[in-house]
């Protein structure tokens, strides 16, 4: 698979279009301008590198970004099992008016999320 590379900035591929064989991608160059060069594997097109004419993929800067996405998985798991921000506006309410309990089940159910969906 190749691509006609149409337009780039700062060394990055903003604007392209894929073909199946070389000399489409030839053509598409010739008539709209930029290069023509053989697509990464990887369809990150913002770890797609010019340089020059050509394209290099940042392998190493994509399985950082993979790595830093697993490593804060567990908080994209919690995010929608702790209850609602507007429970804790309740319990924090009562609390201050000498009313404890709906805090401490408020902190009771964070507790439990955390318990359950642990950071690595």
């Amino acid at each position: 698979m190749y691509i006609a590379v149409v337009k780039h900035e700062n060394n990055k591929v903003t604007k392209y279009q894929p073909y199946a064989s070389k000399s489409d991608a030839d053509a598409h160059a010739e008539k709209h301008g930029g290069f023509v060069a053989q697509k990464p594997d990887d369809d990150r097109m913002n770890y797609w590198i010019v340089d020059g004419e050509t394209l290099i993929f940042d392998q190493s800067q994509a399985d950082s970004d993979d790595a830093a996405i697993v490593a804060t998985q567990y908080q994209r798991d919690r995010e929608p099992l702790y209850p609602p921000l507007a429970d804790f506006a309740d319990a924090y309410y009562w609390a201050q008016k000498g009313d404890d309990s709906l805090m401490t089940s408020y902190v009771a159910a964070c507790a439990k999320v955390k318990s359950d969906n642990p950071k690595p």
